[in-house]
């Protein structure tokens, strides 16, 4: 029986740790939207029973497998030979979506229910029609984005129930390629990643949708676990928290290891700069201050700590940590916004409880 409300509720269970959750916009913000709507009425092709019934039926079974009221999705195909999907989310209850014709031409029946389910999910999960964490124009805006394919791709699984034409629709996308040059392999398409000269560089950090490898892992990754749409409703959190840990680490090690690298480096200078203001606040550099920041920020900070002070005077030292700790804050709130605010409270946090001054 449709209900969004009960779709939206099953998505969001699905959603990525970092495929971050922002707030709904009002209604009078989706004003001119409808452009969009209109320009496919006027340049494609309706999906509609009467014009198109085998594509109506595939989207509509879809959308009953997934609650979601037929009535909220106008869905068209466009002419282009380019394998290419999308969903605008023209109002807070209704999305558009649109399919190239080279798409439906190349998918079988399930592959593109799968990419009719992905697509979806983008309007479940309110890709592009929230108000916050709504654009990629930040470092971490882009790891946003690729979270939310990996988010999606998950919904476009449990809209079909079976994961190999997922994983087939996926390679058809990444190749362009029909079933008579294909012998589906999915291990072998995997091995790839194995292939690479250098995984640790990492994909284009301004890519908004990870690689096609990698969608494919991240969604094998979920699928051991959960097999079915039914198995979905009583998997436990810890369940899908461990599956979010491995396509993480698969994100860390393959896409965008490098900037997970400089958020945690961001992290680790304003601890160390907020710990030296408190060490000149507190007038002494102790043995036992020493001691904690050995243990918990390494003998090489500690070290570097003690050039820093040993190299300025009084009135100096208060001055240049200060700046210090306000550039390493502002580069912080420059790359990764998003999470910035939690990220130096964390970082604030660890500087009080190393130097122990609460």
């Amino acid at each position: 029986m449709p209900n969004l409300d009960a779709a939206r509720a099953l998505a969001n269970r699905l959603r990525l740790t970092e495929d971050l959750r922002g707030d709904s916009i009002s209604e009078n913000e989706f004003s001119g939207r409808e452009e969009h709507r209109d320009a496919m009425l006027r340049h494609g092709l309706l999906i509609s029973s009467s014009v198109t019934p085998l594509l109506e039926r595939r989207i509509s079974e879809v959308c009953e497998r997934l609650t979601v009221p037929r009535e909220a999705v106008t869905a068209f195909v466009y002419n282009g030979s380019d394998v290419q999907a999308d969903c605008l989310v023209d109002t807070p209850e209704t999305c558009v979506l649109r399919f190239t014709s080279g798409l439906v031409n190349l998918m079988d029946e399930k592959e593109f229910q799968f990419v009719v389910a992905h697509e979806l999910g983008h309007f479940l999960l309110g890709h592009g029609a929230c108000s916050q964490h709504s654009t990629a124009s930040s470092t971490e805006g882009f790891l946003i984005q690729r979270s939310r394919e990996l988010s999606a791709d998950r919904i476009g699984f449990l809209g079909v129930d079976n994961i190999d034409e997922s994983v087939q629709a996926i390679i058809k996308t990444a190749s362009g390629l029909g079933d008579e040059f294909l012998r589906f392999d999915v291990a072998s398409f995997l091995s790839q990643a194995e292939l690479l000269s250098n995984p640790s560089r990492g994909e284009s950090h301004s890519s908004t949708h990870p690689s096609m490898i990698i969608r494919c892992r991240a969604l094998l990754w979920f699928s051991m676990s959960v097999p079915t749409l039914a198995d979905f409703a009583t998997t436990p959190e810890d369940v899908i928290s461990e599956i979010d840990n491995k396509v993480l680490t698969d994100l860390e090690r393959y896409v965008d290891g490098r900037v997970r690298a400089r958020k945690l480096q961001a992290s680790e200078d304003i601890t160390l700069w907020k710990s030296c203001v408190l060490i000149i606040s507190a007038g002494a550099f102790t043995n036992d201050m020493q001691n904690r920041v050995a243990r918990e920020l390494g003998e090489p900070l500690l070290a570097g700590l003690r050039a820093f002070l040993g190299s300025h005077s009084t009135e100096e030292l208060e001055d240049e940590a200060s700046s210090r700790l306000e550039t390493s804050i502002k580069n912080l709130y420059r790359e990764f916004p998003e999470s910035a605010e939690e990220v130096e409270r964390v970082a604030i946090g660890k500087a009080y409880e190393t130097i122990e001054l609460q």
